[in-house]
């Protein structure tokens, strides 16, 4: 058993239907030595009073009440300061970990030297709480970290499934404080090329799908931010300065001639709506699918066929059983691009 110590930094805003069962998750994990770190960004619900209760149940627990709302990446980056442990992992407050989470990512942090960041794939979580499908990650070789590394795309991951060397945090400054959405890409994209990142192709967390999210009500600037940290990957390499995410979406999108512009609004919302319809059929709501599949397709039909047949192919993974999942068919860059653009 690695004996490393892990600060788990769980930000909460009006989580308290979510937020012991994140913990639970982490608490009945089969790797002991932990903190966990929860910071309530100015709840209005119960979450104060139940983070207060779990910090009085286990010594490793602790709540933190923010002044003022912050917002995500300064509670994060608040976090991270406090952190004391050799490394960070992340946890949203309506998702959950499986048992052996930590205990495999730090085995592949130990086999792996080299990387300073690890991830995993995920499962989906309807608004019953039921697993469903299967969440593929990128890079999950060595080939492919590496591809990262020299072509400055992105890995893809999800907040709740990585863990970080805290150092690292310390180096790159954590999260973006000045960006609404699209902050953890832009780190954790950073910490691939210039640090490595690898990740398990095993579920090891569970994605709670919900129709409020910061990225469903940003969805225009989360695509824009997207962009902009591919733009400034590139640029990296080619050692340009680097645009700020308000100069990448004046230049690259508000000062396009009309038509243009035009053209990219219906792209992104056709992929804003490809989100919608997977989280409506998994959460088994008919009209909305049918609703937003058309529009979809209305808007973008090449991009709903490719959509459907993706899904196909993960609806084959999600019925694999965990251990096979080792030995599935990598994702090529272009591929996990395509994924990305409907997840």
């Amino acid at each position: 058993m690695n004996n490393e110590k892990v600060s788990v930094i769980i930000p909460a805003l009006n989580a308290a239907d979510t937020l012991a069962e994140a913990v639970a998750s982490v608490i009945n994990g089969t790797h002991k030595h932990l903190e966990i770190l929860i910071v309530d960004d100015c709840s209005t619900d119960d979450t104060g009073k139940i983070g207060g209760k779990l910090a009085q149940q286990d010594s490793r627990i602790q709540y933190f009440h923010n002044p003022q709302t912050y917002g995500v990446s300064k509670s994060r980056n608040l976090m991270i300061s406090r952190a004391t442990g050799e490394y960070v992992a992340f946890l949203d407050s309506d998702d959950t970990w499986e048992p052996n989470k930590l205990e495999v990512c730090l085995r592949m942090l130990a086999d792996n030297p080299e990387v300073k960041a690890v991830a995993h794939a995920l499962r989906y979580l309807d608004k019953r709480g039921n697993k469903l499908s299967y969440v593929p990650t990128y890079p999950t070789t060595q080939a492919q970290m590496q591809e990262i590394k020299e072509t400055g795309e992105s890995p893809w991951v999800f907040p709740s499934s990585v863990v970080v060397d805290r150092s690292i945090l310390l180096e790159e400054g954590g999260f973006a404080e000045d960006w609404q959405v699209g902050e953890d890409t832009e780190l954790f994209t950073k910490i691939a090329q210039k640090h490595g990142l690898l990740a398990a192709k095993e579920p090891l967390g569970n994605y709670r799908i919900r129709g409020n999210s910061l990225t469903d009500k940003h969805w225009l600037k989360k695509r824009i931010a997207g962009d902009c940290v591919k733009e400034n990957q590139r640029r990296r390499l080619r050692g340009e300065k680097e645009f700020s995410l308000a100069e990448y979406e004046q230049i690259c999108f508000k000062n396009l001639p009309l038509l243009k512009r035009l053209n990219k609004f219906r792209e992104v919302l056709a992929l804003h709506y490809m989100r919608k319809v997977g989280q409506s059929l998994l959460n088994r709501e008919v009209v909305p699918t049918l609703i937003y599949g058309i529009a979809t397709t209305v808007l973008n039909p090449v991009a709903t066929l490719n959509k459907w047949k993706w899904m196909k192919s993960q609806e084959k993974l999600s019925h694999q059983p965990t251990e096979s999942l080792h030995h599935s068919t990598e994702l090529n860059p272009q591929r996990q691009s395509q994924i990305r653009g409907f997840s």
